[in-house]
């Protein structure tokens, strides 16, 4: 099962719904850190989920942005909300005190993410966690001692600039490995084509680029990019130009080698601002290279 790493922003939310109609529900199991105090749109996002069957997973501790500090406030206003399903997610960063503190107060089944690598002190704890999310690449022995092990990967390269992107670049193969690597891990994850740094906005786009991710059949079906970007004209000036001369190259990509990327909702989101020249802003382009990005990879595993 796949378990994508997702942050609580508008077009992250809105890519999950879209999904939620595509993606069957044993595929996937979305961890969602929220950012935002208010929960409107996490309610709305976790309703239409629980609508096709999905129970995501909801980070009650993020330190990111607006929720930095508001732990306890965010908890008693997600408990608040009525007529939703989701599993409870208490994220270890470096106090033992606090996972141990948050721990007591979220009752029922929960799940674990560890960030930074599984201690001693955390590994007694651990075995009480329904699902237990790692770094993947975490020591032997690590696997052998817990169990219902979900293990998180971060491969995107992510760039400064995109005028520093190359036109392609490797992303994972754990999707294909995952299931060997122990018997104690039931899946994986990733933080997609984001990254995990945490960032509120862009900067100012002197060069768009629009990310596709494809399984490569002569490496083994493992996963890479190709980034599609405009000209750099030393401006930050006509976004919608610069989306045009990406989408341009995407599209003209796709028609030249039917069938490179899977038929997702992402790409056929792109091809649909091609043929009407329409720029949404650079928010939807990257829900729609997430989408694209979860959809691939669940094509795979149905395999």
């Amino acid at each position: 099962m796949y378990f994508p790493l997702m942050r609580g922003k508008q077009y992250e939310l809105a890519a999950l719904k879209e999904l939620s109609n595509i993606v069957p529900h044993d595929l996937l199991k979305p961890v969602i850190e929220p950012v935002r105090k208010n929960l409107k749109q996490l309610e709305t996002t976790i309703k239409k989920l629980n609508e096709h069957n999905f129970e995501p997973i909801i980070i009650v501790n993020s330190e990111i942005s607006e929720l930095k500090g508001n732990s306890d406030k965010f908890i008693q206003e997600l408990y608040k909300i009525n007529g939703i399903k989701f599993m409870p997610c208490i994220k270890y960063t470096d106090s033992i005190h606090e996972f141990d503190r948050l721990s007591s107060i979220i009752k029922g089944e929960k799940a674990s993410y560890v960030e930074s690598g599984v201690n001693r002190d955390l590994m007694t704890r651990l075995n009480k966690f329904a699902i237990n999310i790692i770094p993947e690449g975490s020591p032997q022995i690590v696997l052998q001692q817990l169990s219902n092990i979900v293990l998180m990967d971060d491969p995107f390269k992510k760039k400064k600039r995109n005028a520093d992107y190359p036109s392609n670049s490797y992303f994972s193969d754990l999707h294909v490995r995952y299931r060997a690597i122990h018997k104690s891990v039931i899946g994986f994850g990733d933080f997609n084509i984001a990254g995990s740094d945490y960032a509120e906005s862009g900067g100012p786009a002197y060069v768009v680029t629009i990310h596709a991710s494809y399984l490569d059949s002569n490496e083994f079906d493992a996963m890479s990019v190709k980034h599609f970007s405009s000209m750099d004209d030393g401006t930050p000036s006509n976004p919608s130009g610069k989306f045009q001369q990406a989408l341009d190259k995407l599209v003209l990509h796709d028609q030249t080698i039917p069938g490179f990327f899977d038929d997702t909702s992402g790409l056929r989101g792109f091809k649909s601002l091609h043929a009407r020249r329409h720029y949404p802003g650079l928010g939807q382009v990257k829900q729609y290279s997430m989408q694209h990005h979860i959809e691939t990879i669940c094509n795979f595993i149905t395999i």
